[in-house]
């Protein structure tokens, strides 16, 4: 009797759960029903009537036994009930019932090697949609089917089935690929494509009945009672969170196997398998495939092999199998192995007699292979590194990652170098409930450059020992200071500085107070002067807020002991000693939309029980001085055109501090600030806690800023002066741009900073002499950077005009820097730095690089200047560099010093590499 509905859905049956009575006896041949699709579009099923009624005599009645397979099937009509006892008939499960639009196969491979046939259908359920007769959508577990309006319109015109075809075709949607239409992937994007898993439901959350029950498709079933059922057409067989699909297929209820032939599809989330056959234990979990390919999407991970076998432990084996990172019909290198296991769940994959493959060309041969698949951790060798120069030789590092416990783990890293020795490196981490901790250690035993045993030490520490108790320790050792300019210390987290940081720091952080104890000393590797190490340093600092938080305390208390080496030091260099700090200060303000107005008034103190002070000087000098302000300014608003308001914005600030005598006061952490707009607004003009200007004055400044309709701002032009009521005297400190503190007025501070697009960004500062107007410091900076490919900077700094008693101090400087693609594929890298006055390269650095979505080649060649002391050219050095990187695998080679964007834009290249 047929069914009523058309063919424009799948009948989705649950076969053995109707058939499955344990005492029922019948001939193998023996059908319950045999259903076929006829042309018109509709079921026909033709029912053992004779074997109902036999199933259903009391003296072979029992209560039948139902596998975990659920059944669905349209009701059938009134005058032909279904017996009571040869199914249980439930609705079809939604996730199965959603997913209508089969996945179209756009590739097919032509016998004896021919040439590959690229269909160009789209693979999205969107436009599939107009190929379908039918629409079809699941409400309460049942099919609802119309016509597709879409459908018919197109047939109406005579144009047949209609063929939905983008303008980029679409090659190996079999594997889930996706290609890119023009102007869709991000700009320079290595990758044509990605892969795109279709949208299944096959992870969604299921109780316990769901993941063990067995959903079955098809178009044509038969099924023999105790025996077998045959499937065949469209059929899909789920269990869980996984999904088979082929052409035909042959269930054993009894056993829960399947057999499955033509066009075979395994999914789970993040996996696809595509095979001409396989078998699958459904009790285990387990299956089979023959002649197979696989994508790991997430991974962007792909290969095929004569046999896979997929365990319900995650576990992936493959026979005589080929991984590669690279996108479909990109061969450009693979491994090739007789034995790969891959392990989805732990993050890792083994190969064993395998072999490195470039264009499909083998090149290494490789016994054994490790490889992880992301980032989970896992004890076992990782990417070694290699690299050459000239004074060092070769250089090969093989990294043993060691996964000791979850909340620990320790890298040893063995170090060739051909020219020196073997140098061993060690990277150990701990982390508990409080607190991650890194030591690394490095160690020669004797260089053979060198002439000695050298080492390297680094610890750091982060914690949160209790609650608003946070700890900190940064500390950095190494044998000698050269150590970092010959055996880099890349591997490690030790960094390159001049000035080696040595801190421990315990802090406690209140709602409105907090407390530091900080000890902060260096390792110098240069010939400059040693920055002061506070040993150590005790401060507490807060501010208390009251009257509707517009009155505000702020307290700063700080006790600090400062030390260096002073053994080749003269006059005030070689001070040491300690201060003792006291900073309280009130404020009030008063703010509106329109305008705002705050008094502070401040008391500064300082008191220091010095050290090696030149001879004449007191041991125990004191600043004791008031500091007054009054902040004011005004806001005002028009509408500049349709798109931007403009604000004019003009504001005073009047600031009186102490003149004391403070030519006797060590500089343990303070120095003069430099000439800028804002800092002309700064009460003390100094940093640190040493110093403060004396001075009466009244800075005016005007500033004038453009905004779009969303409130960002677009650009801001500014300009300020400070007037001065008397002398400044430089034993009482200069203000920033004095020269001599008779000045009665500062020079101009300019500034202007113009977003011209989101993009691109103008950025300048400078000091105009305010007798002539003659520049007397300038910096531009402008900056084009539309995405993390794409960047172009350039900037300017001349400070020649300034009158400095040091003419070394004078800078005129260029620095140009482009990272830019050719290509989809081809980029160039550059940076120009050039002293003006000097007329000498500081650096020059030229490089293109190949970038494809599996490998990346780059060769550099770079000069720079190593040792400049600002009066003569300074020795150079200069080097070829070439560095190999293959998706998954890691990268071989130098990487030619390309920090320099990280220098320009603060971030790490590596953060934004296209893979």
């Amino acid at each position: 009797m047929p069914f009523n509905r058309a063919h424009s859905f799948k009948l989705v049956l649950a076969i053995a759960a109707a058939i499955s009575a344990t005492q029922v006896m019948a001939e193998d041949d023996q059908r319950l029903w045999n259903c076929n699709l006829n042309s018109a579009g509709e079921w026909d099923c033709e029912v053992n009537e004779q074997l109902m009624r036999e199933t259903q005599q009391p003296s072979r009645s029992t209560q039948p036994q139902t596998n975990p397979v659920s059944e669905t099937a349209p009701s059938r009509d009134a005058e032909q009930p279904t017996p009571a006892e040869t199914a249980e008939v439930q609705p079809a499960p939604e996730a199965i019932a959603v997913s209508a639009t089969p996945i179209v196969q756009a590739r097919t491979e032509e016998q004896s090697g021919q040439a590959v046939d690229k269909a160009e259908q789209v693979v999205q359920s969107d436009n599939l949609a107009a190929n379908n007769q039918f629409e079809c959508s699941a409400l309460n577990g049942q099919w609802q089917c119309q016509q597709n309006s879409r459908y018919q319109a197109a047939t109406a015109a005579g144009m047949g089935t209609p063929a939905v075809v983008r303008s980029v075709p679409q090659l190996y949607t079999d594997l889930d690929w996706y290609t890119y239409s023009p102007g869709e992937a991000a700009y320079g994007g290595a990758c044509p494509g990605e892969y795109r898993e279709p949208d299944m439901d096959l992870n969604r959350a299921m109780s316990q009945s769901e993941q063990q029950t067995i959903f079955l498709e098809a178009l044509r079933s038969s099924t023999v009672l105790g025996g077998v059922t045959q499937l065949e057409g469209g059929i899909n067989m789920r269990q869980g969170g996984r999904l088979l699909s082929s052409d035909q297929a042959e269930y054993d209820p009894e056993a829960r196997r399947a057999t499955l032939n033509g066009n075979v599809r395994y999914r789970e989330q993040g996996l696809l398998l595509i095979a001409d056959s396989a078998e699958a234990d459904l009790t285990e979990g387990n299956a089979g495939f023959h002649n197979a390919e696989y994508v790991m999407h997430q991974e962007h991970m792909r290969g095929e092999a004569q046999r896979i076998e997929r365990f319900g432990d995650a576990r992936v084996e493959m026979t005589e199998g080929r991984i590669t990172f690279c996108e479909p019909g990109n061969n450009t290198w693979a491994i090739a192995a007789d034995s790969l296991e891959i392990h989805t769940d732990e993050g890792y994959g083994e190969a064993y007699n395998a072999t490195f493959e470039v264009a499909d060309v083998p090149v290494l041969y490789l016994p054994y292979f490790y490889f992880p698949i992301n980032d989970n951790r896992r004890s076992g060798f990782l990417y070694p590194k290699l690299g050459y120069s000239d004074s060092d030789g070769l250089d090969i590092a093989t990294p043993y990652y060691f996964n000791l416990a979850p909340n620990y783990d320790d890298t040893f890293t063995p170090r060739i170098v051909s020219e020196r020795g073997l140098v061993l490196e060690n990277e150990f981490r701990y982390m508990n409930r409080w607190s991650m901790n890194t030591l690394s250690t490095a160690y020669i035993a004797d260089d053979d450059k060198y002439g000695d045993s050298r080492w390297a030490l680094g610890a750091t520490h982060m914690g949160n020992p209790a609650e608003r108790w946070f700890s900190k320790i940064d500390y950095r050792r190494i044998s000698d200071d050269d150590y970092l300019d010959d055996l880099d210390t890349t591997n490690l987290e030790i960094a390159n500085q001049d000035d080696l940081d040595q801190i421990g720091e315990l802090r406690y952080q209140a709602d409105t107070w907090q407390f530091v104890g900080r000890v902060h000393q260096y390792q110098t590797t240069d010939e400059d002067l040693e920055p002061y190490e506070r040993v150590p340093q005790l401060q507490f600092s807060g501010r208390e807020l009251a009257l509707e938080q517009h009155l505000a305390l702020d307290y700063l208390a700080d006790v600090t002991a400062f030390d260096r080496n002073n053994g080749e030091l003269t006059g005030r260099e070689r001070i040491t000693g300690t201060r003792a700090h006291l900073r309280p200060s009130l404020s009030y303000r008063w703010e509106r939309p329109w305008a705002y107005l705050e008094p502070r008034a401040t008391y500064w103190y300082s008191r220091y029980d010095l050290n090696d002070q030149p001879s004449g000087w007191n041991a125990n000098p004191s600043l004791s001085t008031p500091i007054l302000s009054l902040d004011s300014g005004l806001k005002f608003e028009r509408e500049y055109s349709n798109a931007l308001t403009q604000t004019l914005e003009p504001r005073i600030k009047l600031i009186s501090a102490g003149k004391e005598d403070q030519a006797e006061l060590p500089d343990f952490d303070s120095s003069r600030l430099e000439f800028s707009y804002y800092n002309l607004f700064h009460e003390t003009g100094y940093s640190g806690n040493d110093n403060v200007a004396g001075t009466d004055q009244v800075t005016l400044g005007l500033s004038s800023g453009f905004y779009s309709a969303l409130g960002i701002e677009q650009a801001r032009l500014a300009i300020a002066q400070a007037y001065y009521f008397d002398d400044r005297d430089p034993a009482s400190g200069l203000r920033p741009g004095d020269v001599d503190g008779t000045e009665d007025r500062s020079n101009l501070a300019l500034l202007a900073n113009w977003n011209i697009t989101p993009s691109l960004q103008f950025r300048h500062d400078s000091e105009l002499d305010e007798q002539d107007f003659e520049l007397v410091r300038q910096n531009y900076r402008l900056t084009y950077q539309p995405d993390d490919i794409r960047l172009v900077y350039l900037s300017y700094r001349d400070n020649s005009g300034s009158r400095f008693d040091d003419p070394t101090e004078e800078i005129r400087q260029t620095d140009f820097a482009v990272r830019w693609p050719l290509a989809p594929t081809w980029n160039i890298i550059g940076r120009w730095q050039e002293d003006l006055l000097r007329s000498e390269n500081l650096e020059t650095l030229l490089g293109v690089e190949y970038v494809s979505c599996c490998w990346k080649v780059r060769l550099t060649g770079r000069k720079w200047v190593t040792d400049n002391d600002n009066s003569n050219n300074g020795d150079t050095d200069k080097g070829i560099f070439l560095q190999f990187v293959l998706r998954g695998l890691g990268s071989f080679g130098q990487d030619g010093g390309r920090g320099f964007l990280e220098d320009i834009t603060g971030e790490k290249e590596d953060a934004h590499e296209t893979f």
